[in-house]
């Protein structure tokens, strides 16, 4: 059964385990941007299930490391000078984000 809390005000309510208001909100949109590519690329199975479901936790793990290490390949310069190297870091970035939130997801519902 929830806990329930009373506010300053008087006001109760059940308690929850985070805030959402700490989250960076930029950083979300960011990644339903990708999340939103992604399912035109690649898209939901017939019964409404996203493909990612279907990649598994360490693959996802494996993807986000390879995002992670070409944007710090960009932002040290060890490969070829890019005409917009910032769109590119957030290109990687924002695609090794999802792939830890895929990988996260995956293990909380213990989908390993």
């Amino acid at each position: 059964m929830d806990e329930i809390i009373t506010n300053e005000a008087g006001g109760k309510q059940s308690r929850i385990e985070g805030q959402i208001t700490e989250v960076p909100p930029l950083a979300l949109i960011e990644i339903s941007k990708v999340m939103s590519e992604g399912r035109k690329k690649y898209p939901r199975e017939p019964d409404g299930t996203p493909n990612w479901h279907k990649i598994g936790c360490m693959s996802n793990l494996d993807h986000a490391g390879e995002h992670l290490c070409k944007f710090l390949a960009i932002r040290n310069q060890t490969v070829i000078p890019m005409l917009d190297e910032d769109a590119a870091m957030q290109e990687e970035l924002s695609h090794f984000a999802c792939r830890a939130m895929m990988a996260l997801e995956q293990f909380l519902r213990n989908e390993l």
